[in-house]
């Protein structure tokens, strides 16, 4: 099975919230496990957005980035290119899209034509979610009970 990860989803691998365990599951039991090149500097930003804020002490943040770090090898990382421009043109047309949120559904919708398989988007953010399905996409949100 293929997983796209957006932003929202992977962070639960590293910072402990509602989701992590479902998360660790799907990345478990992946076979590829994608992503945006986006996600390296959102999954950054996310964590020390979090240390600075002293939810997480310096021991933690090392040990999350070197977690990530590692991980990140391991992922087919879609990156963001001119093909994806128009298709991003046209989901914020149709959705109410944040820019990134906009990146990372292209880049699934992307594979997904590319491969011609079906990709699991699995994703937090649940307005992104909804766009996803909408574009028919198989959706896992991994805070969802």
């Amino acid at each position: 099975m293929i997983y796209y990860l957006d932003s929202s989803a992977l962070v639960k691998r590293y910072i402990r919230e509602d989701g992590t365990d479902k998360m660790n599951s799907v990345i478990a039991g992946a076979q590829i496990l994608v992503t945006s090149k986006l996600t390296y500097a959102e999954i950054l930003s996310a964590f020390f957005k979090k240390y600075r804020a002293k939810e997480l002490s310096e021991k933690i943040l090392l040990n999350v980035l070197e977690k990530f770090e590692t991980d990140w090898a391991y992922f087919l990382v879609i990156e963001f290119g001119d093909e994806l421009l128009p298709l991003i043109k046209k989901l914020i047309q149709k959705h109410y899209l944040r820019g990134a949120d906009s990146v990372h559904l292209s880049s699934a919708l992307w594979l997904k034509d590319t491969v011609k398989t079906d990709i699991t988007f699995v994703a937090s953010d649940l307005n992104l979610l909804e766009a996803a399905n909408s574009e028919t996409l198989q959706i896992l949100n991994p805070a969802e009970k």
